[in-house]
């Protein structure tokens, strides 16, 4: 296996081994991150399509912008939701 680091924007996170097609290559931790996201935002996915698209737009944010407890501001969600 090769060292493949995080597709997300200043995760410097190596040796990932999960890659998603049109996305790129994602770490655990960031893994655990969109889970979280989804979870906390009430977003349900019911299809792979669906999955894809959150996280792409997730993968597009910087890491660690969705720590628990932290707000979001009204940039940050306009700039992920109107892609």
């Amino acid at each position: 296996m090769g060292v493949m680091s995080c597709s997300r924007p200043h995760c410097e996170n190596i040796m990932c081994d999960t890659c998603v097609d049109s996305v790129g290559y994602v770490c655990y931790y960031c893994q655990t991150e969109f889970k979280d996201y989804l979870h906390s935002n009430g977003i349900v996915c019911e299809t792979e399509g669906e999955i894809k698209r959150e996280l792409k737009k997730f993968m597009a944010t910087d890491k660690d912008q969705f720590v628990k407890g932290k707000e979001m501001d009204v940039d940050a969600f306009f700039k992920i939701h109107t892609r």
